[in-house]
């Protein structure tokens, strides 16, 4: 969702298989900080009325793109949306109790009276990269606290006077909420960091290629 944000994509969250047992008030509590962002939806195949609301949503002519983790039903939903059987699906391996990869590739679906509905492989596994690791804080509502804290170069890791260490204390910031900055801030400098000796790597790569250039014309 960070990575769809930084992109300037309208980013849409899509909570399936809702039909099953959850405290959906602990749910929203925890996903506030999403929900000031994007619209959120509860799904069940099973629950018409919540498949309903989702079509509504989809303007006439937009171009939608699924995305998740495999085993989340998505291939079952877009045919709920379509009303029709346009994708293929399978249940959860019962050997390793993780979802089947049902959609192998892109698929383009066509909705009655609505958009353009693209389904995509179930993901494995997702790296954040993202130009600017600062902008995670904004993102999941951490800036307002960033801006309070005593110093300017404040990592909220061990700072005395740090208002988001703070807020974490008093229970005013989600400690997961905190948890997740820290780690998908990890992800992004580490990204930032490769992308920042690749073009160093590139630079001196390039000199160097100019230098052998000159001595041939100079011979």
């Amino acid at each position: 969702m960070v990575q769809i944000l930084e992109a300037n994509i309208h980013a849409v969250l899509v909570l399936n298989k809702a039909d099953l047992d959850f405290d959906r008030p602990k749910i929203e509590e925890q996903m506030k900080h999403i929900a000031h962002q994007m619209p959120v939806f509860f799904t069940s195949i099973h629950q018409p009325q919540t498949i309903l609301r989702l079509r509504e949503s989809i303007s006439e002519g937009e171009t939608i793109v699924f995305v998740g983790s495999s085993g989340v039903g998505k291939s079952s939903l877009v045919n709920a949306l379509c009303e029709k059987s346009v994708l293929l699906t399978s249940d959860i391996s019962l050997s390793t109790g993780k979802g089947r990869h049902t959609s192998t590739r892109r698929e383009m679906v066509l909705m009655e009276g609505s958009g353009v509905l693209i389904d995509t492989p179930g993901v494995r596994e997702f790296g954040l990269t993202i130009d600017n690791p600062d902008s995670l804080a904004e993102m999941l509502e951490i800036s307002d606290y960033t801006s309070s804290c005593r110093f300017k170069d404040c990592s909220h890791v061990n700072e005395p006077g740090c208002a988001v260490l703070e807020a974490v204390d008093s229970g005013t910031l989600d400690r997961k909420v905190y948890e997740s900055y820290l780690k998908l801030r990890r992800e992004a400098w580490h990204f930032s960091t490769s992308e920042h000796e690749k073009r160093k790597k590139e630079k001196s790569f390039s000199k160097l290629i100019d230098e052998v250039k000159k001595r041939k014309a100079n011979r």
